[in-house]
């Protein structure tokens, strides 16, 4: 017999027995059937509670597993995002360096169609020259040679550790033939020159790099690199000395120099140039350019706004 059949049989009989005891006037049996019933009753209870239990028990183990579940699906779906982050992030930069290929062939087209245009206009000039005297070679018996015009030559002197540092602040590695049609522009004559420090004897990356250069037709000076008295830290000697001598003893008044540096120590040397009739144009990122030399300076490009017509690659990191 089950025990939910039982209470209810048990509870019958505790009541005949609390009505015989009342009716009969026996307070033992009546006693007895009133322990009896409540006895049935807490029993009835404690089994109820005990389902009750055993329901809640299940229904928080099936909590735990869906939980358990959830968490899973979400650890998955953290994965898949971190995955497609990434990929947005190598087709954005994979989208600048396009973009800046795009404008580096406009750069390119530019120059070419602005050396066309002055080539054209010298013909043109010659071919007008050579007319003159041909109508005027049978009235006069000599003619006098036109003076030489004076070419104007744009003189682009680069800092290399000035500018390596501020590569690195930009988190860009640089295309050097692409900075140079960037600062080719509207020129026409540009000589480059690059001035660095060199390891005594010369590491293989640093030949490497001073071949890569001279290949694109940048003049390498090469400067010793000694160690610091105070500090383990090392540190190119006399740069900036020669990088100003090259500059005063080279630019005529007709010339234009662009300066690749931000350093202040150069304020005395482009105050002379200017002195001389030459224009000034400097190349710095913004956070490494004297503001004194941004004002005194003719033109001030900052790297900040041409780091993508410049740049080989971007460097980031993946979070």
């Amino acid at each position: 017999m089950k025990l939910t059949q039982l209470f209810p049989i048990t509870l019958v009989l505790s009541m005949g027995c609390i009505l015989t005891g009342t009716t009969s006037k026996q307070p033992l049996l009546r006693v007895l059937g009133e322990i009896t019933a409540l006895g049935a009753i807490s029993r009835e209870m404690l089994v109820k509670q005990h389902q009750l239990d055993a329901n809640h028990q299940k229904q928080l183990t099936l909590l735990t597993k869906e939980n358990t579940c959830l968490q899973a699906k979400l650890s998955d779906a953290q994965c898949e995002f971190n995955k497609l982050e990434k990929k947005v992030k190598t087709q954005n930069t994979c989208q600048r360096l396009y973009l800046s290929k795009i404008d580096k062939l406009q750069h390119q087209q530019k120059v070419i169609l602005g050396n066309i245009a002055q080539l054209q206009e010298k013909l043109a000039k010659k071919t007008t020259a050579k007319s003159e005297i041909d109508q005027q070679v049978f009235k006069k018996p000599s003619v006098k040679s036109l003076p030489e015009t004076q070419t104007s030559v744009t003189r682009v002197y680069i800092d290399g550790n000035n500018l390596s540092f501020a590569l690195d602040s930009l988190q860009i590695e640089a295309d050097y033939n692409a900075l140079r049609v960037e600062l080719s522009q509207n020129a026409t004559v540009t000589t480059f020159k690059y001035y660095t420090g060199v390891h005594s004897p010369m590491s293989e990356g640093q030949k490497r790099f001073i071949s890569y250069l001279e290949h694109l037709r940048y003049e390498v000076i090469g400067l010793p690199i000694l160690p610091r008295p105070d500090s383990k830290n090392v540190k190119t000697v006399g740069d900036d000395v020669k990088i100003a001598v090259d500059m005063l003893g080279e630019v005529k008044p007709q010339d234009k120099v662009i300066l690749v540096s931000g350093d202040g120590d150069f304020i005395p040397a482009i105050e002379e140039l200017q002195r001389r009739g030459a224009q000034v144009t400097v190349i710095a990122k913004k956070t490494m350019l004297s503001e004194q030399l941004s004002q005194i300076a003719d033109d001030v490009v900052l790297l900040d706004d041409i780091q993508y017509e410049i740049a080989k690659y971007r460097k980031f990191n993946a979070a």
